[in-house]
């Protein structure tokens, strides 16, 4: 088994909670993800950000140059930007340096890893601490890249601690099987070329393991190939097959809960299968599945939910949550926070956003 990388977490610098503050330094794009779950519109986020200030003495066009400056912003929105890695926090700006700025004015914080910001709530509810706690314990849970292979075609993800991330796609014209020369030639080259991604992937990430997938021998051919030319990589690599390519066949690898097996803290595979019982209880009608708001409040009444399935983004925007959550503990239920980051989320928020997987039946 490979030896996994001391992972960054998010890091609490300072909370007072009687004054409703916590200032955090996210550390790596899964805590950004995190933070971002719990600001909220109204919420007061300070940090450090850049304003662009122009000479107005200069008779040509003058765009100015960006000066550094803290501000604190009245959250009117936020939102991960997952494909470069930053949180943007917008809002209008309460307080900063009054030379440079106007109160009021609408901005937006970029927040990159390393960063620091503070967030000021009224009140803090215990999911959101909750989400703090459990993003200070999410770095030990080690990344997986998934690279799913068929002819001529790579799709490459990364199951982060947040939900799928589809990093590259490698793509190359193979030639047909009848002419066995070109067919060979092209296909050495795009074994060479899928290696070469993967290989740029993990200097770049701190990935545990890679599996490579997919319809066909093309997967156990990549394999081979890497074994030959990078037999370093080639320890941390497992094969799998999927009835299809391409993303596809990636979200078959996690309905079938195998990065799960691979890596037993996967988040993500942890929430797809469970979001599959769900499905599959509404399907039998058994009785054992609830879903919309309406379903989980008649279930928690009669103390009846096991699991309850939260959409982040229903969490964020339903008033009630926090008393959703503690009722259904208080029952010895379970609460699993589900990512819209990846399809099981997606698919759960189109279910009304939240969900429950039933002890009993109670009809």
């Amino acid at each position: 088994m490979p030896l996994i990388k001391q992972a960054l977490k998010m890091k609490v610098l300072h909370r007072n909670l009687k004054e409703g503050k916590i200032k955090l330094r996210p550390e790596n794009p899964d805590d950004l993800w995190y933070t971002k779950s719990i600001i909220k519109e109204g919420d007061l986020v300070s940090g450090r950000t850049y304003r662009r200030i122009k000479d107005e003495e200069k008779k040509r066009a003058d765009k100015g140059v960006r000066v550094p400056i803290s501000v604190d912003l009245r959250v009117q929105d936020s939102e991960f930007a997952r494909y470069i890695m930053r949180l943007r926090v917008s809002g209008k700006i309460e307080k900063g340096p009054e030379d440079l700025i106007s109160m009021g004015t609408f901005h937006t914080i970029e927040v990159k890893p390393n960063d620091t910001i503070t967030i000021k709530k009224d009140r803090w509810k215990n999911w959101e601490l909750d989400r703090i706690k459990e993003a200070e314990k999410a770095a030990k849970t080690p990344l997986v890249l998934v690279v799913c292979v068929e002819d001529g075609d790579a799709e490459f993800a990364i199951i982060r601690r947040y939900g799928v991330d589809f990093v590259v796609r490698v793509c190359v014209n193979v030639s047909g099987k009848k002419v066995v020369k070109e067919h060979e030639t092209t296909m050495k080259e795009f074994l060479g070329d899928v290696s070469k991604k993967i290989g740029d992937v993990l200097k770049t990430e701190e990935i545990h393991t890679t599996l490579i997938c997919g319809p066909g021998f093309v997967k156990e051919n990549l394999l081979a190939y890497i074994k030959e030319k990078s037999p370093g990589i080639a320890k941390s690599c497992y094969i799998e097959g999927t009835g299809t390519g391409g993303r596809a066949g990636i979200q078959e690898i996690l309905k079938r809960g195998i990065i799960e097996r691979i890596v037993s803290e996967s988040r993500v595979s942890y929430e797809t299968g469970l979001f599959e019982r769900l499905l599959e209880e509404i399907s039998k009608s058994s009785g054992l599945a609830a879903y919309g708001l309406d379903e989980v409040k008649t279930a928690l009444k009669y103390g009846a939910i096991d699991k309850l399935l939260i959409s982040d983004e229903f969490l964020r925007n339903y008033e009630g949550s926090d008393r959703l959550i503690e009722n259904t503990k208080s029952k010895q239920g379970t609460v699993v926070i589900v990512s819209m980051e990846h399809d099981a989320g997606e698919r759960l928020h189109k279910l009304g956003g939240v969900g429950a997987i039933l002890r009993f039946p109670i009809e």
